[in-house]
């Protein structure tokens, strides 16, 4: 936790010694741009909480339901067909469609994944372990293959390579927040008397679903119809 906070200080330090600077190395007010910003956002919250979801979910399924090891590991297969799924959808309708409808159905797709994972109470009850994993594959890489597509339509040709290195970090940061968050929460939740372990597991999946609320609220303020006009007008 102290490794935690100190990481958040010197952050924060940076952020705000860039902001104060007329030439950072790194132009964080970039961030300002809407799109840029609800993609990142999206990335935090789908992308990066999925990862935090998945490791969870291993250790639910192998210590609390005795799984086996490799009947875990193929809950992965279902993830990535469902994943070139999603990829493949928002290639080629994201200019017809535009962001907003694809971000907040992979979101609601991926709380409904998640979700599932609480209705899981044996190893054996694989259409419900398959069902979830499918889903979450399907809405998480419609998020993150989507905010790829949206994040630099209005950033500057000059502003690219800052606006990129950006995106890399959050999407890197995405990863650690996501497995910092649900590891905590999942420990905190173990460690409160009266809870059963299962039930624990249970309460940290319920609430990670609940999270996708967040940004869907987001999303909702995006200016869908100006971004498929400009998509519309960049086509040669």
């Amino acid at each position: 936790m102290s490794t935690l906070s100190g990481g958040v200080i010197l952050m924060a330090w940076y952020v705000r010694s860039a902001l104060r600077k007329v030439q950072p190395l790194l132009n964080l007010r970039l961030v300002q741009d809407p799109l840029l910003r609800t993609g990142m956002l999206i990335y935090q919250f789908i992308p990066g909480l999925f990862t935090g979801v998945s490791l969870v979910a291993m250790l639910y399924l192998q210590n609390q339901l005795g799984m086996h090891a490799a009947n875990v590991g193929a809950l992965m297969l279902p993830w990535a067909l469902a994943s070139f799924v999603a990829i493949s959808l928002t290639g080629k309708q994201f200019n017809r469609w535009g962001p907003r409808p694809l971000f907040i159905a992979g979101c609601v797709v991926q709380g409904v994944g998640i979700a599932l994972l609480t209705q899981i109470n044996v190893a054996s009850d694989v259409v419900t372990s398959i069902t979830a994993f499918t889903l979450m594959g399907f809405g998480s890489s419609l998020c993150s293959s989507t905010a790829q597509s949206c994040a630099f339509i209005q950033i500057e040709d000059a502003e690219l390579a800052d606006a990129s290195a950006l995106w890399n970090i959050n999407r890197q940061l995405s990863f650690c927040f996501g497995v910092t968050l649900l590891s905590l929460l999942l420990n905190l939740l173990l460690g409160q008397g009266g809870i059963a372990p299962q039930q624990a597991y249970r309460l940290c999946f319920a609430l990670a679903a609940c999270s996708v609320i967040i940004p869907i609220l987001f999303c909702l303020r995006i200016a869908n119809r100006s971004v498929i006009l400009t998509l519309n007008q960049e086509k040669p």
